[in-house]
């Protein structure tokens, strides 16, 4: 079934709401729905998986994968950054008081999980956007440490739940964090100020 949807404005922050054409209404949809409800009782499972497959369809209808504008893409880039070093700080702090034994070793392993947790949200969220046409190398340069902050995290981790880190251990991982937040801060402060000058394995 073909279902001809007028062309949408996308919104200010370039994101295209892909739900926004359900309202819209869709030649066909009306005689399927009266036809499926003559079958009677015993389809009304195989109704239940075609209005699925229906949505479905009307729903990547309505995706382009617009590019977002690059105001949009510097504040999404910020903020996931952001979240990023966020979480490694979060981490850190978790070291430092499991190396000094100051809290429950449960109590640092769902400290550091949480982090984990929370960042991986913000960066497939971001990972998942559509670019500027002009800034897909700056955005895979974004993407790459954002997945690099996550592993890291992910290290600690590991390193908290079994079978915990002695003063030595955490400093190596603390030492690796401040390294990465670092690198972070530096590269969003150049994706703010020059985005098209955004380089691998350096802020700018």
């Amino acid at each position: 079934m073909h279902c001809s949807q007028p062309a949408l404005d996308a919104p200010s922050d370039g994101v295209v709401r892909a739900f926004d054409c359900m309202a819209l209404p869709c030649r066909g949809y009306s005689s399927l729905m009266r036809g499926a409800r003559d079958l009677g009782p015993r389809a009304a499972s195989l109704r239940a998986l075609g209005a699925v497959a229906l949505l479905a369809a009307l729903t990547a209808g309505c995706t382009t994968g617009q590019p977002a504008s690059h105001s949009a893409w510097q504040s999404s880039s910020h903020r996931a950054l952001g979240q990023a070093i966020s979480g490694l700080g979060t981490a850190r702090v978790a070291l430092q008081v499991e190396s000094a034994d100051r809290a429950p070793h449960t109590y640092t392993v769902v400290t550091a999980t949480d982090a984990i947790e929370s960042t991986d949200k913000e960066v497939s969220g971001y990972q998942v956007a559509q670019p500027p046409d002009d800034l897909h190398h700056a955005n895979k340069v974004v993407g790459q440490a954002l997945d690099d902050a996550v592993s890291l995290l992910v290290d600690v981790r590991v390193a908290l739940a079994s079978p915990g880190v002695d003063a030595a251990g955490a400093r190596a991982l603390i030492d690796r964090i401040d390294a990465e937040r670092k690198k972070l801060d530096d590269l969003d402060k150049a994706v703010q100020s020059s985005p098209e000058s955004v380089q691998s394995g350096s802020g700018g």
